[in-house]
């Protein structure tokens, strides 16, 4: 990975724009009530003891942390941007959160925790904005204790709704990022009020392949949200129609081939 667009992604994820920006768009009531849902399903699927640590890597101003507090875990958040910390300090500040979220400032490409000193891991949409994404798993893998568990979010380079928008984008000649194809996926580069911002949709078979180099097996894989087209509809009735196939797609059918979002749950069997 060219160095130069490494540091420019970096700059642009620790800049506090970014954040508030993600935040409105997709901290809303319809995305807090499927996130409910979600942790929900990978607290069953971390099958751990109530009160038990999970890292939040990539936490930002931590609206994943709060659902991993209220699932009964304890939490340690890590962000890349000290910008993104600091909303996280004031949010937190004076709320029954505050006690059990502890927060540092971690780069998932040179994490300094120690081998194996994790337990449980949570990284929701956060991959697919690092451009070495290599190493960040390779980090991620490192600091999971053997039989620990990782819950990943990611967005599905084969999803209905990546392949839809690719194809119109083609077809209108509106394509305003730099496309490039990668073995990990869809690399999308654009350039932002905040900087150059790449965002990526994996290949879901190289993300399993790649953790199962460092001894990580892949237990379960379902769909997370179906579209997220809600925070680019015009209109409130357009959004809940998104928001309330989302639900029925996780609750009842749960396949994460054609869906956008996908949450893989894996165990560290081995050390490489």
């Amino acid at each position: 990975m060219d160095n130069e667009r490494s540091s420019d992604a970096e700059g642009t994820l620790s800049k506090r724009d970014i954040h508030e920006e993600w935040r409105d768009n997709y901290r809303t009531p319809d995305n807090e009530h499927f996130y409910r849902m979600a942790f929900s399903h990978i607290a069953a699927k971390f099958e751990a003891e109530r009160g038990a640590q999970v890292m939040d890597a990539g936490c930002g101003s931590c609206a994943k942390s709060r659902h991993l507090v209220d699932q009964g875990f304890s939490v340690l958040g890590t962000d890349l941007s000290d910008e993104a910390l600091d909303m996280a300090r004031h949010s937190l500040s004076g709320t029954i959160y505050e006690s059990k979220i502890e927060l540092r400032q971690e780069n998932l490409t040179q994490v300094t925790l120690p081998d194996e000193s994790i337990d449980y891991i949570v990284c929701w949409g956060v991959l697919m904005h690092i451009p070495d994404v290599v190493p960040a798993i390779s980090e991620l893998s490192r600091i999971l204790r053997t039989g620990g568990r990782i819950a990943i979010s990611e967005g599905n380079r084969w999803s209905w709704q990546t392949r839809t928008l690719r194809a119109l984008k083609k077809l209108l000649r509106r394509e305003r990022a730099e496309v490039i194809e990668t073995e990990a996926g869809i690399e999308n580069w654009e350039d932002t009020d905040e900087g150059r911002l790449m965002t990526r949709q994996v290949d879901p078979d190289w993300l399993v392949a790649e953790f199962a180099k460092h001894g990580l097996i892949l237990m379960d894989r379902r769909a997370g949200q179906f579209s997220e087209l809600y925070w680019l509809v015009p209109t409130t009735v357009l959004k809940k129609l998104i928001h309330w196939f989302n639900w029925l797609w996780f609750r009842t059918i749960r396949r994460p081939g054609p869906a956008f979002g996908n949450i893989f749950i894996l165990e560290k069997r081995s050390s490489p």
